[in-house]
């Protein structure tokens, strides 16, 4: 999409001030833009041992963490030893505290001062002190030409500097042993007392605005605040801030580069932003949009090494979107979203109809560039696995037998999940169009609704075992159940007969999803289940999201009740045993990230649990446009800091769009 003047301004607004910007680092605070870095460096001097850029293996607990950097707080677990890291910054000024929890005897602290992103930032060591003078503000003279101008920034600590016997630091840099708290300031006067009290002071001040709530849900919201914005972090080529799944996404798999965005995961993060910060939300937003191909697909992946041009991903923009146009009420989001959106819907439907039926498939397009070293051209095109990748489900057990035609590079399947997603996807665009005049759109939109829902419900509807199922282009059924079956709720496309059926037969059916931990992406008796293995049986929380939107939708809110219940219990074990938001969950345990599964520890979209709770007292009803602001359910407590605009919509019929002509 274009990076308009509106776009790029909001990049500009977030990317300023000391935050912990770098990727590679969760104790390196950047100043924006001048691009000079305080990162702190572990030191064990004995064994010769050190940790320069600190990821999750790195992490006892992740604190608070406000949106624009202003305070900070994490637990380290360095050589077995717990190390407390809060920070504070106003201005030009950054106050860190660093403290022992248990016995650091011989383990110093580095505090290392660079540049980075290429930045000309000049620095100097003096007894005590560090000294950089980076690029300053450019005043304009009165005929218009430009002043040089230097800003200089003063790096010390309040103890003693020593020099260890063992000294790894490349970077000029400040040595502190960790026997007793170390407090470091940058361009700041503040004796012990005083930094005490303004970092004290910067965590009320955040916790007194950011959205809350008390007990259980004040708990999640902690978390869910915490995984988005410890994954925040600035794309330097883009000039963008961007929320990647995982800072370890990005560091730990290296051929990704130095940033990843996967499609359907950004775009709930950005959902969930909306309830911190509409601008952290909106930059997700662009940022993904901003990785489309030119024939409109917006990709599987896009990350600092290229982008999977072969394959996308799950069709939840326009929902998501629309979610967060209803929250906010500002036209220009949807003026700016309408047309990558809408290229992307008819990218699907061109790619994607193999049979020219109304019903969707998975496939994944060879592509060329000039670039001979793209991997994802060179090694992830036209495979079977990336027709896999493209569902959003690697490994789903509903792909294990399905041919893998090579001709034209996809999986053999009408797939129900894909297929309900686009109907959904249509009507939320219909809406955008009628917001913004379209006429024509809005007729092209909701004539490829009507037809994918008419081709779901005659085609894909199997009466034996009363739910929609997967087909083969042998025209025969699998039985393989997943809550992606369930999709054609989200729709608002199965008669209510079906609605009760599908519900009873299989979503509260012990022998399929039913079960203290729910819901799990394959049924309790497919053979598969067992595995617990990625999408091979595991909860995932955006899966758990999309069904309740369509329980809420067929109006089931007793079965909502139980999953966002079940969910928030699995979230709040996880996250109150081990500080996990779980990329996925085992629904036999209800760990995350356990052994040597395949689970990210702190991966941002697991706080879907979380925004599914929430949703039990405020929601965005995309179906008829309407905003709840309910008294909270028994065992949830009120709201607070909830960032919601209530006005009247903007001339938008709320009347059902199939009423039209």
């Amino acid at each position: 999409m274009e990076n308009t003047a509106t776009i790029r301004k909001i990049y500009d607004s977030l990317a300023t001030g000391w935050n912990t910007w770098d990727v590679r680092s969760v104790t390196a605070h950047v100043l924006l833009p001048q691009g000079l870095e305080v990162n702190l460096t572990f030191v064990l001097p004995r064994i010769t041992a050190h940790v320069r850029d600190l990821a999750w293996g790195s992490v006892r607990r992740f604190g608070e963490h406000s949106v624009s950097g202003d305070f900070t707080d994490i637990t380290l677990n360095i050589y077995d030893r717990d190390v407390r890291v809060r920070s504070a910054a106003q201005n030009d000024e950054l106050l860190l505290l660093i403290e022992p929890l248990t016995p650091c005897s011989g383990l110093w602290v580095s505090v290392e001062v660079s540049s980075v992103w290429g930045k000309d930032v000049r620095i100097e060591r003096d007894t005590g002190r560090i000294l950089a003078r980076v690029a300053g503000d450019v005043p304009k003279k009165n005929d218009g030409s430009s002043l040089a101008s230097v800003r200089e920034f003063i790096i010390d600590g309040l103890q003693a500097e020593h020099q260890p016997a063992w000294d790894p630091s490349r970077a000029p840099h400040l040595n502190y042993r960790l026997d007793t708290p170390v407090r470091v300031r940058v361009n700041s006067g503040r004796d012990t007392e005083e930094i005490d009290a303004r970092i004290e002071e910067a965590e009320r001040t955040w916790r007194a605005s950011a959205i809350d709530a008390d007990g259980d849900l004040g708990e999640g919201l902690a978390a869910m605040r915490r995984v988005l914005l410890w994954n925040t972090i600035y794309e330097s080529r883009g000039r963008r801030v961007i929320t990647p799944v995982s800072r370890n996404w990005c560091t730990s798999h290296s051929p990704l580069g130095d940033y990843v965005l996967f499609c359907w995961d950004t775009f709930f993060a950005a959902l969930m932003l909306g309830l911190i910060d509409k601008r952290l939300a909106y930059a997700n937003f662009f940022a993904m949009l901003e990785e489309a191909t030119p024939e409109g697909m917006i990709p599987n992946t896009g990350a600092g090494s290229g982008k999977s041009a072969s394959r996308s991903e799950p069709q939840v923009g326009a929902w998501c979107a629309w979610k967060l146009y209803l929250q906010h009420r500002e036209r220009w989001f949807v003026e700016a979203i309408f047309e990558p959106l809408l290229a992307w819907n008819r990218w699907r439907e061109r790619a994607r109809d193999y049979r020219k039926n109304g019903l969707i498939g998975l496939g994944s397009d060879p592509f060329d560039n000039d670039n001979p070293d793209d991997r994802w051209k060179n090694t992830q095109a036209g495979t079977r696995q990336a027709a896999m990748f493209e569902s959003g489900l690697d490994n789903s057990p509903m792909w294990d037998n399905l041919v893998f035609n090579e001709e034209k590079h996809c999986l053999e399947v009408e797939y129900v999940g894909g297929s309900a997603l686009l109907a959904a996807d249509c009507e939320c665009l219909e809406k955008m169009a009628r917001l913004l005049g379209r006429e024509d759109e809005e007729k092209e939109l909701r004539q490829r609704r009507r037809r994918i829902a008419a081709a779901i419900n005659e085609s894909l509807w199997h009466e034996p075992s009363g739910t929609y199922l997967n087909r083969d282009w042998q025209n025969q059924f699998s039985s393989r159940l997943s809550p992606t079956h369930l999709y054609p709720l989200l729709a608002g496309i199965v008669p209510e007969q079906r609605v009760r059926t599908m519900i009873r037969e299989h979503l509260l059916n012990h022998e399929r999803f039913l079960g203290e931990y729910m819901i799990p992406m394959i049924s309790r008796d497919d053979p598969a289940f067992a595995e617990q293995n990625y999408w091979r049986g595991r909860i995932w929380a955006p899966t758990n999201f999309l069904v309740c939107e369509g329980l809420r939708r067929a109006g089931e809110t007793e079965a909502v009740e139980i999953i966002v219940r079940q969910g928030l219990k699995l979230f709040l074990q996880n996250w109150r045993e081990n500080g996990t938001v779980g990329e996925n969950y085992n629904a036999m345990t209800g760990e995350a990230a356990e052994g040597n599964t395949v689970s990210d520890r702190f991966y941002h979209w697991g706080a879907l649990m979380v925004y599914l709770a929430v949703q039990q007292q405020f929601d965005c009803q995309v179906w008829d446009d309407t905003v709840r602001n309910d008294p909270p359910p028994d065992g949830l407590s009120p709201l607070r800091n909830l960032p919601i605009e209530i006005t009247v919509m903007e001339n938008l019929n709320r009347g059902d769009l199939d009423n039209e002509d």
